[in-house]
């Protein structure tokens, strides 16, 4: 009797303390409602211009690639260096973005991975408000390649087109952080031949330049070029406001807990800013089309 009675008493206390996570959660998504509101941290910039039929840009397919979504964001510190001269986007400025945060969300701002995250927050509140049907967000210190052609941007057309539940992010530039520990720990062993695709990881082809991963769960970090359904919008901010969870954060657990995410086979783009070069950011997401991709 004794267990049964104590055995109560927990299931009372996980009841309120998830009560009391709720009332949190609601509380935080409202404050950040209202940081969208009356924060002046968007730099809005002007319609695409007319080119002359002569002129050429070598961006042309990036821009058509983002314009694939209701709106474009650049994410940045202070200032914006990527620009799209073909394609409307907004510039956001996440240092403003911080000195915004209401006492409730400070602590999401402590850190750089977690201020990062708050922006992303921030521009997903910002859509859901708007009423955005998708978005694309872009980080300032992306590096695009030659990845983005017309038949991936052909594909992703037919994919946003489509219906809405068959998608929840595209991930355009990707870590596959998984086949990093996989080299680091053959190399640490002196082993050849380990690299494998774990189950959560297969990514089923849809067309000739994207795949499918229906599965959560694969640990694919990066969040400097993707977009994001309506769908995921309330969902992700939650997650992403959570102050009582440690792995808020925009690409190491937050993404990876949402199901249908689509993949371009060749990554659109790489960072800068990375503790590893460009080149070797590239092979392992062709490493990855490797062995995930069916």
């Amino acid at each position: 009797m004794r267990s049964l009675v104590s055995s109560r008493y927990s299931r009372g206390d996980v009841g309120d303390a998830r009560n009391v996570k709720d009332v949190a959660a609601n509380a935080a998504f409202e404050a950040l409602k209202r940081m969208v509101d009356e924060c002046d941290a968007f730099e809005y910039v002007g319609t695409p211009r007319a080119r002359p039929r002569n002129e050429t840009y070598e961006n042309d397919d990036v821009d058509a690639l983002v314009s694939l979504t209701d709106a474009t964001f650049v994410l940045t510190t202070r200032s914006c260096k990527t620009s799209f001269r073909n394609a409307r986007w907004v510039c956001v400025k996440g240092k403003v973005i911080d000195s915004c945060a209401p006492k409730r969300l400070r602590v999401l701002v402590e850190k750089h991975g977690y201020a990062a995250s708050l922006s992303h927050a921030f521009i997903f509140m910002h859509a859901l408000v708007q009423g955005f049907r998708h978005v694309t967000i872009v980080e300032d210190d992306v590096v695009f390649s030659t990845a983005a052609r017309r038949d991936l941007i052909e594909e992703l057309r037919e994919v946003i087109r489509g219906p809405a539940t068959r998608w929840s992010f595209v991930r355009l530039g990707y870590r596959p952080l998984f086949l990093e520990r996989q080299h680091k720990y053959s190399s640490e062993k002196r082993r050849d031949g380990i690299f494998s695709c774990p189950d959560e990881c297969a990514c089923e082809k849809i067309g000739t330049r994207t795949c499918r991963m229906s599965a959560s769960g694969c640990d694919v970090r990066s969040s400097h070029l993707y977009m994001a359904n309506s769908i995921v919008f309330k969902r992700a901010i939650r997650f992403l406001l959570d102050a009582s969870d440690e792995r808020r954060i925009i690409d190491c657990f937050v993404l990876q807990r949402f199901r249908n995410q689509i993949y371009a086979t060749d990554s659109v783009a790489a960072q800068e800013v990375l503790d590893f070069p460009v080149e070797l950011q590239e092979g392992y997401a062709k490493l990855f089309t490797r062995l995930c991709v069916r």
